[in-house]
This record gives structure tokens, C-alpha cells and sequence, in this order.
């Protein structure tokens, strides 16, 4: 019988230094469950999701009195899976036009090469998983990518297990063995967005929507600013839209007359122009994060691939304006329920939604971010979270 105070969290890495949204989801349900429950973290040795490289020790620690159990990667991410997620690609890309079911009818067995080859391969947890599941009440799996979900919820007995997809529209979702791995779970989502793309790709509409609280609900000053600028923080890189946001952002400084600048915060990992206008400012501190929120004239989340997105949801509770992506359908809900903000799609909507919220007065600027910060206070209290939470794992 599994043991009724004690819940495990498998998640591919957890540490403070580890920037990432299926990490902190899972640290954060971690913290809103231990108050009722015995939690344990099972993790990778690794910090880097590129090479899985290990590089902390195994073994058990504390940290804010939740046990964090690491297991060693028996391998670094290397050329074979290169190929394989080259062949997956190109697959992906002949099948355009086709249903989401029929997009990667990859077997099996080709498609857990694949998920195992990806890594974090850690065969330590997976036979920790086995071996140890009746010692826990339930086990929470977050994100549905990585081997620590999937092969971890081979070797846990469907009633108790709980997945934390954090899915969004990328080739791997189609693979049909994650679907199948889906649907004998009982399923946590951080929006109805993403239980609609749940229902689109894997073909399930079961599960429920509990969400992820936001930290930052504070309300910070405003940093000060010479010149009005918009804000981008996380990591930099060309899969989170941010050459876009760049060569927009250029553009946009060449049609316009007033001075501006575009501030970024977080890891560079496409190589920024130097330039006087975009000011890139590496990692920050929370406080300093919340300054920069509270006085950018918008912050701008060009992402096509955000299952929540909690960055952009700390920038809406400094009541500040939102531009986003509107092909992802997350981001395109917190606009459309908030009424906070700017929907673009395209390098064009992009720079006139940068445009329209530079031409904000005051007042149409306080009035938006007003809404914004109400959205998330309703929606994305720790309190309210946490509730729906315990009642999916009781």
C-alpha cells in the first residue's frame, strides 16, 4: 500500500541556479504541498538541459526542508541524438498538412531511442521509481519530454500517477507514444489553452487545470529611465522569438523619431547586436527584475512555445502591459482574459503592437496594467493554486 504522507516530484533538473519553467513549477508545487505532505524531489545530477553533463553530487540534500534525491546521467547528450532529432525534424516537416495524429507515426521503440537519447537518462531514478513507488502516496511528473516522465511512469502503477504536462505545440509532442504515455495519467494543466492543444494533439480532455502561482504579486517601484524602453527577460535565443523581437525592434527604431530602448535580462544564447538602444543586463536579482517590469512601457514575450509562462504573468502583476505572441494559444489566453495588453502575429503586428504601447498616454497605460495585475491576483494566488492543487493529489 502506498504510503499516505509522502509524495515524490520527478523533474529532469532542480536547482536554484537552473533557469527554467517546468524546474521552478516543480519546485514551486513542492513548496505549496509540504505543508500537508512529505515531499521528496527526484532529479538528475545535471544543470545543463544541452549536455546533461554531471555535475552535482548524487545523493540526497536539503534545501527549505524538502529532500532533493539526485541521480547520476549515465550519459551526455551527444551527435546520435543529434540525428535523431534531425530525422524527427525532417519527418515532421514532410508530414505538414496531414493530422496531428498521423504528423510522427514514429514506433515505439524509434521514438524512446529517441526520448532516451534526448536525456537526462538517469537509469538510478527509473529503478528508484520501481522499486520505491509504494513509498509514496502519489508521484508528480512534471513536464512530458524528458525520460524522468517518461520512463519514470512506466514503472508507476496508473493510480498513482499524476503528470504535469507543460505541453506546447513542437514536433515531439506528436510522437504518438507520449499520447499513449498521457492518457493512463491523471492530468495537471497550467491553463485551458493548453488542455485544448492536449485534446488537439494527443487526443485527451481529461485533467485539470490548477495553474502555477506567481511569486512576484509585490508591487515594486519603478526603475528609472531616461528614455522609455521595452522589456524581454529569459533566455535569448532564436526559439523564443527573440531574433524576431530584435529585427523588429530595429525596424521599428528606423520608423520612429522618439527615443527608445529594448532592455533584456537572462542568458544571451543568439549573440546580441552592441548597440547603445538594446541593453542587455545578464541575470538580475528578483527585486531588480520587478523594478524593470514596473517601468517598462510594455513587456514583450515573443515566444511561439510557452505552456504558462510565468515571466510574463510577474510582468502583468507589476501592472505593466503586455505584448505577446498570439500564435501561442497560452499566451494569446492571459491577453484575451486580462484585456492587458497586445496580440501580434508576424514581424508586422510585432512592431505596431511595440508601437502602440510606446504611444500609451499614462492613464491608458495604468488602466491596462491595472487589469493585468487583477488577472493575476484572482487567477494565480499561491493560496488559490495551492488549493486546487491539494485537491487533485488527495
Amino acid at each position: 500500500m502506498p504510503v499516505l504522507n509522502r509524495l515524490a516530484i520527478v523533474v529532469q533538473r532542480c536547482h536554484p541556479d537552473v533557469v527554467g519553467g517546468s524546474e521552478a513549477l516543480a519546485w514551486q508545487y513542492a513548496q505549496l504541498l509540504a505543508g500537508d505532505y512529505d515531499v521528496e524531489i527526484l532529479t538528475s545530477c545535471a544543470l545543463d538541459y544541452q549536455t546533461w553533463n554531471n555535475v552535482l553530487p548524487v545523493g540526497i540534500e536539503r534545501r527549505d526542508g524538502i529532500a532533493v534525491r539526485r541521480f547520476a546521467t549515465a550519459f551526455p547528450r551527444g551527435l546520435y541524438f543529434n540525428q535523431l532529432h534531425r530525422r524527427l525534424l525532417a519527418d515532421f516537416s514532410a508530414s505538414e498538412g496531414r493530422d496531428a495524429s498521423d504528423r510522427l507515426p514514429w514506433r515505439n521503440a524509434l521514438a524512446e531511442e529517441f526520448i532516451r537519447f534526448q536525456g537526462p537518462w538517469c537509469p538510478g531514478l527509473v529503478e528508484h521509481v520501481a522499486q520505491q513507488h509504494n513509498s509514496y502516496h502519489k508521484l508528480i511528473f512534471c513536464t512530458y519530454l524528458y525520460p524522468t516522465t517518461y520512463f519514470g511512469l512506466q514503472q508507476t502503477p496508473p493510480e498513482q500517477r499524476i503528470l504535469v504536462p507543460t505541453l506546447h505545440d513542437e514536433p515531439p509532442a506528436y510522437l504518438p507514444a507520449y499520447a499513449a504515455m498521457a492518457r493512463d495519467c491523471r492530468l495537471v494543466w497550467l491553463t485551458e489553452a493548453e488542455r485544448t492543444l492536449g485534446t488537439a494533439l494527443w487526443n485527451i480532455s481529461h485533467g485539470d487545470v490548477v495553474g502555477m502561482g506567481v511569486d512576484a504579486m509585490a508591487a515594486a517601484p519603478a526603475s528609472p529611465a531616461s528614455v522609455p524602453y521595452l522589456l524581454y527577460c529569459g533566455r535569448i535565443d532564436e526559439s523564443k522569438g527573440c531574433r524576431e523581437l530584435i529585427d523588429a525592434f530595429l525596424a521599428l527604431r528606423r520608423l520612429r523619431r522618439e527615443p527608445f530602448r529594448l532592455v533584456l535580462t537572462g542568458s544571451d544564447h543568439l549573440g546580441l547586436p552592441d548597440r547603445t538602444d538594446i541593453e542587455f543586463l545578464g541575470f538580475v536579482e528578483e527585486a531588480r527584475k520587478r523594478e524593470l517590469m514596473a517601468g517598462a512601457r510594455a513587456f514583450v514575450m515573443p515566444s511561439r512555445y510557452e505552456s504558462f509562462s510565468i515571466v510574463t504573468l510577474e510582468a502583468m502583476a507589476q501592472s505593466t502591459p503586455v505584448i505577446v505572441n498570439a500564435d501561442c494559444a497560452v499566451l494569446a489566453e492571459h491577453r484575451e482574459r486580462s484585456s492587458a495588453g497586445f496580440a501580434y502575429r508576424g514581424r508586422a503586428g510585432l512592431i505596431e503592437a511595440m508601437q502602440d504601447a510606446l504611444d500609451l498616454d499614462d492613464s491608458a497605460r495604468r488602466a491596462m496594467g491595472a487589469r493585468g495585475r487583477d488577472y493575476v491576483m484572482r487567477r494565480h494566488a499561491h493560496a488559490a493554486v495551492r488549493a486546487r492543487l491539494l485537491a487533485v493529489v488527495a
